[in-house]
């Protein structure tokens, strides 16, 4: 039944919109904006008189701990938001001993990483049964840069940069715009609070991978800054001795990183942010017909932002974002003994970006945002038929989160976004979200709402052949964007005093997907294939995860996920979904002896993927078996917790194969980190 509710909600929700479906001729989307600008009231409610006002909460609240941007694009106590968010908090990430955001992210409930190590593709996610292409990353809040095949790598932002990860699932297009179908992932770096602070990690493992980091930073009257630095090697690995190629690369990284803020008075903020990464892998490739290659990947990333910031006592502020974001992937496939499949590619990626959102508080009651941004992406690379193309995009997005009532809490959350675009046209993403708090220890949670994918550069313009294997791939320069409609529900019951147990729901359903297709007509080829608009699917499913903490030292939590995802036009499973997927973790931690100990495991049931195997033009399923994830960890601090010694070891159980599942093999690691914290007096704290 609830299936059935949900499919005619997002039936009457679509049929609703349809107006917002447009090309530059947008009258109907742009009267619902006017209509969310004007329907919050430009004075208080209830006649209250502007002095009684409060400020906005768009400054951290002393009283909360942990402090979330994602869900409405402002700071929010955790506890207030209206849109489910998790947070994977700095004490957590240093407590995996993960090196990178792909291994914060491995053992969170419903999330799978996926990893390719051909060629930059790298280290993907699948969020709520769908693909990396529909999940948005973000960094400080700003879209980062070098998608390939749809991936941005989630390896290339390690974990000593950053201070926490937000997590929201379900429809963020409202906010955010193309990609944000299945959720958005926001990478929020650290700062400095201090006036002195000093890390440095120093880790080896097996398959000599090495890893050196260091960050040092101060804050003093108006200013804080933090620089760090981290590099990075591994051997790489092999999972099939048999065949002459590798499955996993090696190579090395270097990466630099610095966030600086200053503020000019109390109600003016300048924030500039600045990284660069620079990796260089290796690997062997091999074909059916027995060439051997050489494969290396030289990838260099640089980002800017510069962020001014205003606030006053309307209660009001005004945020300013120019960011600028570059990314350049050199490719070289050199076969062994012959020239014949030699392959040199370079790709650059720049992103340019210029924003600003307005945030107001009402009577305490009304939170609302409104926005503008603007995009400029230029690519280059030898696989598009013109080489480089180049893209603009414009857009409007409103938002009020309004507090209908305190006792119980009720929040009612309206939002919108427009996105014009020069490749495809225009797309409007209205979103509507709710809260409910019937108890202090329930919050119920829904949101429905409209989401788009913009197609790719590659899949507008590409031009590739492959001679040896006979077959050519052509862009689709009339593609439209994919579109999804998507609801989201849940529970979140705090049981009693550390124990919770919250309940999901999720369905999507998208359309005019993008696929390949062959195609005799434009490429005169019977191995030639096009992109097309043709494909539609259904992801939907139930998460489930129990917090609980036991004691002083002894925490865990236990999660299940049940995804039922399915190509309606093939009538068959997504491949590489898993229906059933479980995780766990346990910690256990002793702050008088400076002892601490974790453990995560993560279980995923069979996938299915898909190929003609038999040559006879249809594809039959390939069943992977079940298989689990186990991570150790033990750490000691001494000297108060100045030095750490820790050691672990990864996939415990070997878990991986060469084909499906190239995960790193069972990977033992021992390493030291020292930390150096000197206090501000209380009159120099940051205000």
């Amino acid at each position: 039944m609830l299936r059935n509710i949900t499919a005619r909600a997002l039936d009457a929700l679509g049929a609703a919109v349809d107006q917002f479906e447009i090309s530059f001729q947008f009258p109907s989307a742009l009267l619902l904006l006017a209509m969310l600008l004007t329907a919050t009231p430009a004075t208080p409610v209830h006649g209250a008189p502007p002095r009684r006002e409060r400020r906005p909460d768009v400054r951290p609240p002393k009283e909360s701990k942990t402090v979330v941007v994602t869900s409405a694009r402002t700071e929010q106590a955790i506890g207030d938001v209206a849109v489910s968010t998790r947070v994977v908090d700095r004490a957590a990430i240093e407590a995996s001993g993960a090196e990178s955001l792909a291994g914060i992210l491995e053992e969170q409930p419903g999330l799978q990483i996926l990893r390719s190590f051909a060629g930059a593709g790298g280290v993907g996610i699948q969020m709520q049964g769908l693909d990396a292409k529909y999940v948005l990353i973000l960094v400080d809040g700003q879209r980062a840069t070098g998608r390939v095949g749809g991936v941005i790598d989630l390896a290339r932002f390690p974990a000593e940069d950053i201070a926490q990860v937000e997590i929201v699932k379900g429809p963020g297009s409202s906010l955010y715009g193309a990609d944000a179908i299945a959720g958005v992932i926001n990478i929020i770096t650290r700062r400095a609070s201090r006036k002195l602070e000093l890390d440095a990690r120093a880790r080896y493992g097996s398959f000599h991978t090495s890893d050196l980091s260091t960050t040092i930073g101060g804050a003093r009257g108006r200013w804080s800054t933090r620089w760090s630095g981290g590099w990075h090697y591994t051997a790489g690995f092999d999972r099939d001795r048999s065949t002459p190629s590798t499955t996993g690369n090696a190579g090395h990284s270097f990466n630099a990183s610095q966030r600086t803020e200053f503020r000019v008075r109390r109600d003016i903020n300048l924030g500039l942010t600045a990284d660069f990464q620079r990796r260089d892998l290796h690997g062997v490739d091999s074909n059916a017909a027995g060439a051997i290659f050489d494969r290396s990947n030289l990838t260099q990333t640089a980002s800017v932002s510069f962020i001014p910031e205003i606030t006053w006592s309307a209660p009001a502020r005004l945020r300013l974002v120019a960011h600028l974001a570059y990314f350049d992937d050199h490719y070289v496939l050199d076969q062994r003994k012959s020239n014949a499949l030699d392959q040199a590619q370079r790709t650059k990626d720049t992103l340019g970006q210029l924003g600003a959102q307005y945030d107001h508080m009402i009577a305490g009651r009304h939170l609302f945002s409104a926005g503008i941004e603007t995009q400029l992406e230029y690519l280059s690379t030898p696989r598009l038929a013109t080489e480089s193309s180049d893209r603009q995009r414009f857009a409007l997005y409103a938002q009020d989160e309004w507090k209908v009532a305190l006792k119980p809490l009720v929040i009612i959350v309206p939002g919108a976004r427009l996105d014009l675009d020069s490749q495809f046209g225009g797309y409007g993403s209205p979103r509507l979200a709710f809260r409910i708090d019937p108890a202090e220890s329930l919050t119920l949670r829904a949101s429905a709402g409209l989401g788009f994918r913009a197609p790719a550069f590659r899949e507008l313009y590409l031009a590739f052949a492959n001679p040896a294997a006979g077959y050519r791939v052509a862009g689709n320069p009339d593609l439209k964007a994919e579109k999804a409609r998507s609801a989201t529900a849940g529970v979140a019951w705090r049981i009693s005093p550390g124990r919770t147990l919250t309940l999901d729901y999720f369905h999507h359903r998208l359309k005019d997907l993008i696929a390949l297709d062959a195609t005799t007509l434009m490429l005169g080829s019977d191995n030639a294939f096009q992109y097309i608009n043709v494909g539609a699917a259904r992801s939907q499913g139930v998460e489930a995860a129990l917090a609980i903490k036991f004691t002083d030292v002894i925490d865990a939590e236990v999660s299940y996920t049940f995804t039922d995802a399915r190509d309606l036009e093939l009538k068959r499973r997504l491949p590489g979904r898993p229906a059933h997927h479980s995780s766990a973790r346990l910690r256990w931690k002793h702050p008088s002896w400076g002892t601490s100990a974790q453990v995560r495991a993560a279980v995923f049931g069979k996938q299915f993927y898909y190929a003609d195997n038999d040559g006879d033009g249809v594809e039959e399923p390939l069943r992977v078996a079940p298989y689990a994830n186990v991570d150790l960890r033990v750490a000691q601090d001494i000297l108060g917790g100045k030095l750490t010694f820790f050691a672990g070891v990864d996939n415990l159980l070997n878990a991986g194969d060469a084909a499906y599942l190239p995960l790193v093999p069972r990977l033992f690691y021992g390493g030291i980190s020292a930390r150096i914290r000197t206090d501000l007096p209380k009159r120099t704290r940051k205000p």
